[in-house]
């Protein structure tokens, strides 16, 4: 992402980036002190960050085995671990939610160390307007592949937790939530959380 595509933003003196895109709107009665919302809307996301800083009592695990065990913990059966990373300075983790009646909520957890403070960033990314188009069209192509479906199951395949074969239980990441099918479906959801969070560490 060239530097012209950025706007940087301040909290408590330290900087943080963000695509240019974002607008800031204004803060709700309930929003913790001292935060910065953004949001955008595409044809098919609707998104929405707030920016504000936390101490210490608040900090995410910094490891990442921690920092998943503890996503765990509070999964629900319509919930999803899409990713969980844990480096030196920062942390950040994005969590899939089923919506009812359809669609899908990405929810990014991001946090960034300093000496003074943590830099808290608390964004969600939701499907809108037609919704399941990702997913219906990547799952196609590996149907038509057979990466995916056998005669006794169709969706055999699709699913898999991304750091543990093993689990079984909640909306398991897809295929098509991997990463390099994000070019192929810009302004969705997950691309645009994807991307945030590219600006975030660049």
């Amino acid at each position: 992402m060239k530097n012209m595509d950025i706007q940087e933003l301040h909290v408590n003196g330290k900087s943080v980036s963000i695509p240019k895109y974002y607008q800031r709107v204004d803060s709700m009665p309930d929003d913790p002190e001292g935060s910065l919302p953004y949001m955008v809307q595409t044809e098919n996301a609707a998104c929405f960050a707030l920016i504000f800083p936390v101490d210490e009592s608040q900090s995410l695990p910094r490891t990442q085995d921690e920092l998943i065990a503890g996503i765990r913990q509070f999964l629900g059966e319509n919930q999803g671990l899409i990713e969980a990373i844990a480096e030196t300075d920062y942390v950040f983790s994005i969590v899939k939610t089923l919506k009812q009646p359809s669609g899908v909520q990405y929810v990014l957890t991001y946090q960034k160390f300093y000496p003074e403070f943590i830099l808290n960033i608390q964004a969600f990314f939701e499907e809108t307007g037609m919704t399941g188009i990702r997913d219906n069209v990547v799952y196609e192509m590996c149907r038509r592949q057979n990466i995916v479906g056998t005669e006794d199951d169709p969706f055999s395949g699709w699913t898999q937790d991304p750091y543990d074969a093993n689990v079984k239980t909640g909306a398991l990441m897809n295929i098509s939530e991997q990463k390099q099918f994000d070019e192929k479906f810009p302004g969705f959801p997950l691309s645009m959380c994807r991307e945030f969070v590219r600006t975030l560490v660049m």
